[in-house]
């Protein structure tokens, strides 16, 4: 192949700038576009063509289509020279797979090394795309601290874009961000930076007729309006994205727009309008996304109890916890075969060693015969090894088996106690509705079996992250504690800050972290209850295998006799002693009050 040809085959001249590659759900379009991509004879517009097919795939859930149209750009990628020019391609259509099978492992894997590869090309657009992965992947995780930053790298990139199909759908990635943001930290100034966002998307979208983008984006605004109390635009936005979603070629479920509009009509206080439209959700959803149709069902009973239609109310739940069960055991039921598979395989291996064994100390005897002082020797030598071998094996495999019971029993635990516990929440309020006025401290009784259900459920979280193998870690402290604060205090005129100054993301020892939470929440709960404070910072160093943790209020401090004689604060301080650390509170009048942890994790 001559030079020429080579580089032919690294460009494709049929690829139509103006297509929409992202959001195409028209299969014919798709098919037959590919086709003569295909059908080129250039192994680069075999390429395009392949990728179309995995986009259309993946959005169709059709996950082993999808897997066969990876493993052909694999096989184009080996025959090609310019592979290079095609590794960030292969990168990025695996995160998009393994996003869309809720593969978080596998996805950060391939997140990173499309970042790695895109910073190697100095491609900003491919950077883009990258961080949009890594974005998603920290979100699902709950890691909103770490996402922010690579929005705003993302925000500067997507600044210097000149205007085209990809800047569109990036403005509008932006403004959905903003908007998620907002719901974590309540900072309204992101409301207007989001929807102004939305507005500029949306001029590039009606240039270019991309209906898809266009019902995304008035999706936005109705969001945008909503948190600004603006129902009725609210509504007149989500009719108009449902009037352009109904425009798109193809395959497509106004299911989740139709949700939408039902809660907005009940913000409003037109119930019967709202069940309208939730009974419309339930009748056209035909998504194969189990998880996805069983929260419907949740969001369904909720809807319909505040709409005063307690028959539909419970009929939904009823069937979202039958579907909750179902793939619970489902789940349980795949890992039990693998272990079992597992198992087998072990027991066959562990009868070829022991033939192994006997062929061996058979070869030994007739050794020893001539070489019984220098072999004797080599064998205690080699028993000794045996023995440290399977001593060490027999410590891992309890260490994995220790971390799964963890695991299993949290998991167990939340999905046992908390689907019981919404059970009785919800049957508690259908019973407080139908008793009468009248009846007050029977009211009184129910509304209190309410409240308690709600705050069991609440309390059990953190003795169900202490559980996870995963709460050990200094970072995952720092992330929990740091969000129940952001959570706690959102609502208030507290400003809650978070500092952080750590080496190292060590595993802490175990039980520290259930220690450390309940010290810490109770810290904030007392900074909001009793100290009049307008300010809470939560402050982490972790250096030299030393943890100090501080909470910090300005508030009226406490008063002496009740800092000898508080309870609350002495369970602190005994919580502390229980894993080796020591609480210090500093105060003073009209100044505030110090809380601070210090330990040392070796």
């Amino acid at each position: 192949m001559s030079l020429t040809e080579a580089q032919s085959m690294c460009s494709c001249d049929l690829v139509n700038e103006n297509f929409d590659w992202v959001n195409t759900r028209d299969s014919l379009e798709v098919f037959d576009t590919s086709k003569v991509l295909k059908l080129s004879k250039n192994k680069s517009c075999e390429f395009k063509g392949l990728e179309l097919e995995l986009k259309l795939f993946i959005h169709q859930k059709k996950f082993e289509s999808a897997f066969k149209v990876i493993n052909k750009l694999e096989n184009i990628l080996s025959e090609i020279d310019c592979k290079d020019e095609f590794l960030f391609n292969i990168y990025i259509q695996k995160a998009d797979y393994y996003k869309a099978l809720n593969n978080y492992e596998k996805l950060s894997e391939f997140a990173f090394k499309c970042l790695k590869e895109a910073e190697r090309l100095n491609d900003p657009n491919k950077e883009i795309e990258a961080i949009k992965q890594i974005v998603h992947l920290f979100t699902r995780m709950d890691e909103d601290l770490k996402n922010w930053d690579y929005i705003k790298r993302a925000q500067k990139l997507i600044f210097n874009q000149k205007e085209s199909l990809e800047s569109i759908v990036n403005y509008r990635w932006l403004a959905y961000e903003y908007e998620n943001k907002y719901t974590t930290t309540g900072r309204k100034t992101l409301i207007d930076s989001g929807f102004a966002f939305a507005k500029k998307a949306k001029v590039g979208a009606f240039k270019y007729k991309n209906y898809d983008e266009l019902a995304k984006l008035y999706r936005a605004f109705e969001s945008f309006s909503y948190h600004k109390g603006e129902l009725d635009k609210a509504l007149q936005y989500i009719d108009t994205a449902i009037f352009y979603a109904k425009q798109i070629k193809g395959d497509k479920n106004l299911s989740g727009l139709y949700l939408s509009k039902a809660w907005d009509h009940l913000d409003l206080g037109e119930k019967e309008e709202a069940v309208k439209w939730m009974d419309t959700v339930m009748a056209i959803d035909k998504s194969n996304d189990i998880v996805g149709v069983m929260m419907e069902y949740l969001d369904a009973s909720d809807l319909y109890e505040q709409s005063d239609r307690l028959d539909k109310a419970y009929s939904a739940f009823k069937t979202y916890a039958k579907m909750k069960d179902s793939i619970m055991n489902r789940e349980r039921v795949e890992v039990i075969n693998e272990l079992e598979t597992k198992y087998k395989t072990e027991l066959k291996d562990a009868k070829i060693k022991r033939q192994g064994v006997w062929l061996v100390i058979a070869s030994l005897v007739i050794v020893l015969i001539l070489f019984i002082g220098t072999i004797f020797q080599l064998k205690r030598t080699k028993q000794k090894n045996q023995a440290l071998k399977e001593a060490y094996e027999k410590q891992v495999a309890l260490e994995k088996e220790l971390t799964a019971v963890r695991e299993n029993i949290a998991q167990d635990f939340h999905d046992d106690l908390g689907n019981r516990l919404a059970r009785i929440s919800l049957l508690s309020s259908l019973v407080n509705k139908e008793v009468s006025n009248k009846e007050e401290k029977l009211r009184s009784k129910v509304k209190q079996i309410t409240d308690d259900a709600n705050d069991l459920y609440l309390g059990t979280r953190d003795f169900i992250f202490s559980l996870k193998e995963n709460s050990d870690f200094v970072e995952e402290l720092v992330t929990y504690l740091s969000d129940f604060g952001e959570n706690y205090f959102s609502k208030t005129n507290i400003k809650f800050e978070l500092e952080k100054h750590i080496d190292v993301n060590d595993k802490l020892p175990y039980y520290w972290s259930k220690q450390l939470i309940y010290i810490f929440k109770e810290a904030m709960t007392n900074a909001l209850k009793y100290a009049r404070c307008n300010y809470v910072s939560l402050k982490f160093i972790y250096k030299k295998n030393e943890l100090e943790i501080m909470c910090t209020d300005n508030g009226i401090g406490i008063a002496q006799q009740d800092l000898n004689s508080s309870n609350g604060l002495s369970n602190m301080k005994e919580r502390a002693h229980k894993i080796g650390g020591f609480l210090h509170i500093e105060t003073k009048e009209k100044e505030g009050t110090k809380i601070i942890f210090k330990g040392k994790t070796t």
